[in-house]
């Protein structure tokens, strides 16, 4: 498929998904009252990615301030008994709620990770132990749906609750406890059961990898991080110390727009995360006056405050900023089918955020 090609699908999606939810009779709340306040009629004027900027800057704030029932169009709310309704993590503030379809779940956080998986040689059909947060985040239920889709039975679960654990100075003797608790529960199960593979957040891994006996380490196939942002350094060390016999993967993402994933797993590598398909597109704040500066969804290369807009039936978001700054990349050329736009390299937290904000927690 042809560039011109790949952004006809996405344009088509977005006026699909926005003539829906700004349907005066059956539109979404949300988006009638932001028509509404508009100098302009969004139906006649947007058309495409380009037009985004249009639309102006959405924040955390935004989103918390209305409930769930706000976003959905009156198309979606009739199916309510068919939606995955999840939480985001509240690190830039309140937390804000959102929801998907189940063929839409599928898309943004399924079908990226069988993608990915397949591409870099992923291990299939294992156990997984996962350490992260459940409750009301998403990431616990798309582990349970990327191990399946795997060949793999649920995973075995120890529960991390993030939020509490910013509420702990890092070095303090409650969060080093907290942290003991959690590995000592992941430890028994490693003990007793045949796990290969692990999904959690780095700073969980590194004291795990500690209690771990190099044969446990060793029968280690694969390692898939979430929950908080790795650095090249740190996922070399992982990889050529204590997990070698693994291949190891990264996701970047959030409860709101899904989950995007490496398409590289040789040791060393820069960090780049990409979408699938037409549903998420990524964009750049380049400097200024975030509240007044327009995305741009066409720049490669180019730092910036990273923005995402999804084009989902359930809930339409468009020009979300993000806590994160980063550089658009191109797809690499053996992408495979279907990663076809920009992505994000390097994302990590930006200099007005405090060290506790959680990067790559979907």
């Amino acid at each position: 498929m042809t560039e011109s090609s790949n952004r006809n699908t996405v344009d088509e999606r977005l006026r699909r998904v926005l003539a829906t939810h700004l349907d005066p009779k059956g539109g979404s709340q949300f988006w009638l009252a932001r028509a509404a306040a508009l100098t302009f009629d969004p139906r006649d004027e947007i058309h495409c990615m380009d037009d985004l900027p249009m639309l102006g800057v959405t924040n955390a704030k935004d989103l918390a301030a209305h409930p769930l029932e706000d976003f959905l169009p009156a198309s979606v709310r009739e199916r309510a008994s068919e939606l995955v309704v999840a939480q985001t993590g509240g690190t830039m503030g309140h937390p804000v709620w959102t929801a998907y379809l189940p063929s839409e779940f599928h898309e943004a956080f399924v079908e990226p990770f069988v993608a990915a998986a397949k591409h870099v040689g992923f291990p299939q059909g294992g156990r997984w132990l996962y350490i992260g947060p459940s409750g009301p985040h998403i990431i616990a239920r798309a582990a349970e749906a990327i191990a399946r889709a795997g060949g793999s039975m649920t995973p075995f679960m120890v529960d991390f609750d993030s939020r509490w654990a910013r509420k702990l100075s890092a070095e303090s003797f409650a969060a080093k406890r907290y942290l003991t608790h959690v590995v000592e529960q992941a430890m028994a199960v490693i003990d007793m059961q045949s796990v290969d593979t692990l999904f959690t957040t780095p700073a969980v891994l590194r004291v795990l990898a500690e209690a771990m006996t190099p044969s446990q380490r060793g029968a280690i196939r694969g390692v898939h991080y979430g929950g908080m942002a790795i650095d090249p350094v740190e996922l070399h060390a992982f990889q050529s110390t204590h997990f070698q016999n693994a291949v190891h993967l990264a996701g970047y993402g959030n409860t709101l727009f899904g989950c995007c994933l490496e398409l590289d797993a040789a040791p060393g590598r820069d960090l780049r995360y990409y979408p699938l398909g037409d549903r998420l597109v990524f964009g750049i704040l380049s400097s200024g006056d975030v509240q007044k500066a327009a995305p741009r969804y066409d720049v490669q290369g180019e730092a910036g405050r990273v923005v995402f807009s999804r084009f989902d039936e359930s809930v339409l978001l468009i020009n979300v900023l993000e806590r994160d700054e980063g550089n658009l990349i191109a797809p690499p050329h053996d992408a495979p089918e279907g990663f076809h736009l920009h992505g994000v390299s390097a994302p990590q937290p930006c200099h007005e955020q405090t060290p506790e904000g959680i990067t790559s927690l979907y």
